[in-house]
């Protein structure tokens, strides 16, 4: 309910906290709290959508578990905080952190300007340039051997996405912004059964939002350098100051 919007951001961004490595007690202690007062707030709405269905995505889940007992309500919660949560982060340091590697380039700005066509490979690359989440970890299920070393069952590991988008022997000139680029494979939307659900959302709002800017404020430039957020894992800026 757009009542009930205002909090989903501030609950997102303490979230998102507890992706960083060693966070701080202060900042765990934001993340608990974030959880369990969106995990409270989802049940108290799952039980009035059950009692008074809407035309939602919660109504149809409820539906849903109710028919064939195929999720359950935990099962609910965390299917609602992942889709209301997982995309703030990534999308705003996109957009944000894409803008500024455009001013850093001006050359390929230009180019962007001057043939709007380019906006969806533009998008893919730079999510590949400088991609909003560095590193994410997995922890291994079986014994299994990688280039010759053998990683055991319950080992913690890092995949270092940001390394491999600039893999040499998959992209040429892997540290040059091409926003022309046609073979881009990379994967700052993970791969395989951890590939992200809101991929295509997020680059319908990436190509949008970049889309608007372009016809509404060509001449947009950049007015202050700006300052990287702290975080290792989720990269962003703190803001990024601009004219119109």
């Amino acid at each position: 309910p757009e009542s009930d919007r205002a909090p989903l951001r501030p609950w997102s961004a303490d979230i998102c906290g507890m992706y960083e490595l060693n966070p701080s007690e202060e900042v765990a202690t934001r993340a608990v709290r974030a959880s369990v007062e969106f995990t409270e707030y989802l049940r108290v709405l799952i039980e009035a959508r059950r009692k008074e269905p809407a035309d939602d995505l919660i109504s149809g889940l409820i539906a849903a578990h109710d028919a064939g007992d195929r999720l359950t309500e935990q099962e609910m919660i965390s299917t609602c905080v992942l889709l209301l949560n997982a995309g703030h982060e990534a999308t705003v340091n996109s957009t944000v952190t894409g803008w500024w590697n455009l001013f850093r380039h001006p050359a390929q700005l230009a180019d962007l300007r001057a043939d709007h066509t380019l906006i969806p490979s533009a998008v893919e690359e730079l999510l590949r340039y400088d991609t909003p989440l560095q590193l994410f970890e997995r922890w291994v299920l079986d014994d299994i051997e990688i280039d010759g070393t053998t990683v055991p069952r319950g080992a913690e590991i890092a995949l270092l996405f940001g390394s491999a988008n600039r893999d040499a022997e998959v992209f040429a000139s892997p540290d040059t912004l091409d926003l022309s680029r046609a073979e881009n494979p990379h994967i700052s939307f993970s791969a395989g059964i951890h590939y992200c659900i809101g991929a295509p959302l997020a680059r319908i709002e990436l190509a949008a939002s970049m889309s608007a800017l372009l016809t509404r404020a060509p001449g947009l430039r950049l007015t202050e350098e700006p300052v990287r957020k702290p975080g290792f894992v989720i990269r962003g800026l703190e803001g990024l100051k601009v004219e119109v």
